[in-house]
């Protein structure tokens, strides 16, 4: 692809020119303020609920970390700071932390305890609550066995040594283990609320939560908007500027830049180049981040047609990606040839990982993809196939997905049947493994490959493709036991190519987003690894 240099070095200055442009920190804005500090945002969907130990979507995501906060939190350069612990010790060999707790408070009045902690992660890891995400805690000594139910709770590297210290035992000395503990599912969970409510309602609703973040929800009116409000009792209140926070829910793309153009937004996605003209036009000042999502067909392995490589194969090598992303994104996105994004780090820290994997796999490829289609289709001995694929049901979605439909129907004569439906259900429908084809994305929740790559693993709760490879496997348990970056990288390597060669996804594009504010919302920080960050941001006078 001969636009790839030059597509890969415009990302890497998208990756640092965020850094620059919001390098402020709280307590150093010396701007005068707007005597009002509330905003409204368009969160694009409803979010399917916010039980930490069962959240997998970013829209859900970004909502707990204004209303929760974890041991360590992300500042607005994405570094790894102290959040509910004041600081930590580490041990010699790296793998004992003793985490020190502030003084803070739950939004009922109670103090936040390292119970709290304790609770959540053993919460995640029940087999009980069957939490998609229960893997991201396998860091911890045990905690594999006991999320499986061949060791009980009791053996879980997590102690409890007062009230206010949390002692947390790992398997192997991990590098990115701090990272991991500011994503969203490791956030704590009052246990007495909790029991109280029940784990059924807790976090479907605003009064069935309580927070220790910078913000509680004081009101949620079900797929139209979402209100969070700033605690004033939050331990770093003084540094949080934005009184407000109100998430609306417009699906379509159009409608929500109108709402933004009337005065009714305050910040908004600029779905494509169009937009993106029109908001300059208007007098705005268009903003861009590559948010580290990488958007790709998943594919239903337990579904006998997509079981057989070569019908997979086949699907991957029809779809034109430079097309997809020219003429149907017509954003500044990249297409996929691999599975990681670029803003993954490299073993050395200093470059990417996808410049060690390189391209992967093939695009637009139709002579090699009939070929393999053909000899697919004779292992199944079926003369053609029809599919279905499910996808969000906003108009730029059900304009992807018709698009896929498109290039599979030209280059293959597959017929593709597109069913779209609300945001939630599409999420329910991956977890029950009810469909033959899903358009999907996925983003980073630290910087490192594995954050990709352990997905995969036989029985993951996110692996909706049912693929199994014991070989792959074998690959994850050798990068989970490697310290030494250099070699868990190399491993890294290996599981990506395998990934590509077996491909129960099929790897489109990697996304790159464009948006604009008012221009008095100062200091909002958007990544790869923090999608939405109000955390900081202010209205100027």
């Amino acid at each position: 692809m001969k636009r790839s240099k030059v597509l890969m070095i415009c990302l890497a200055l998208l990756l640092i020119l965020p850094l620059v442009a919001t390098a402020c920190t709280p307590g150093e804005t010396t701007a005068k303020m707007a005597d009002e500090q509330k905003i409204v945002y368009n969160m694009g969907a409803e979010p399917p609920q916010l039980n930490t130990p069962l959240t997998t979507d970013v829209v859900s995501f970004t909502i707990l970390n204004h209303v929760m906060e974890g041991l360590t939190r992300r500042d607005n350069n994405d570094n790894v700071v102290p959040g509910m612990a004041e600081k930590w010790d580490i041990s010699d060999d790296g793998m004992t932390y003793t985490f020190h707790l502030r003084d803070a408070k739950w939004s009922n009045g109670d103090m936040v305890t390292a119970g709290d902690f304790a609770f959540a992660i053993q919460t995640l890891l029940d087999p009980a609550t069957a939490a998609p995400y229960a893997y991201f805690a396998y860091t911890i000594k045990n905690a594999a066995a006991v999320n499986s139910g061949e060791a009980d709770a009791s053996e879980l590297g997590v102690k409890v040594i007062d009230e206010k210290t949390l002692e947390i035992t790992l398997e192997a000395a991990y590098s990115y283990f701090l990272d991991t503990m500011a994503f969203g599912v490791m956030m704590p969970i009052n246990e007495s609320y909790y029991n109280e409510v029940g784990a059924d309602n807790y976090g479907m609703e605003a009064d069935q939560m309580v927070y220790n973040g910078p913000y509680e929800i004081t009101s949620w009116e079900h797929d139209v908007d979402l209100v969070m409000t700033k605690r004033d009792d939050y331990w770093n209140a003084d540094e949080i500027n934005l009184t407000e926070i109100t998430g609306v829910v417009i699906i379509d793309a159009q409608a929500a830049y109108t709402s933004f153009k009337s005065g009714e937004v305050d910040m908004v996605g600029l779905a494509d180049a169009a937009m993106v003209q029109d908001a300059d036009a208007n007098g705005y000042t268009p903003m861009t981040y590559p948010d580290g999502a990488t958007f790709y067909l998943e594919f239903n392995l337990a579904n006998d047609v997509m079981a057989n490589q070569k019908i997979r194969t086949a699907v991957t090598y029809a779809l034109d990606r430079q097309s997809f992303v020219d003429k149907i994104l017509n954003n500044s996105s990249l297409p996929a040839l691999a599975f990681t994004t670029p803003a993954i780090r490299d073993a050395e820290g200093s470059g990417s990982f996808h410049d060690m994997v390189g391209d992967l796999i093939k695009d637009d490829n139709s002579e090699e993809a009939k070929q393999l289609y053909a000899e697919g289709l004779a292992e199944l001995g079926m003369d053609n196939i029809e599919l279905s694929m499910i996808s969000d049901d906003g108009e730029r979605a059900v304009l992807y997905a018709n698009a896929i439909a498109q290039y599979l129907k030209e280059n293959l004569g597959i017929t593709l049947n597109v069913e779209s439906m609300p945001f939630k259900s599409r999420l329910e429908r991956m977890e029950n493994k009810d469909f033959d084809v899903v358009f999907a994305g996925w983003g980073p929740d630290y910087n490192d490959p594995m954050t990709f790559l352990d997905m995969f693993e036989t029985g993951n709760g996110n692996n909706h493709t049912s693929y199994s490879s014991a070989a792959y496997d074998a690959l994850l348990a050798d990068a989970r036991a490697t310290l030494d970056d250099e070699d868990r990288y190399a491993i890294y390597v290996e599981m990506e190519t395998l990934l590509m060669t077996d491909l129960p996804i099929a790897p489109v594009y990697f996304r790159i987003r464009d948006y604009v504010t008012i221009d008095n919302l100062k200091n909002v920080h958007r990544s790869a690894f923090q999608d939405i960050n109000f955390l900081y941001a202010y209205l100027e006078a």
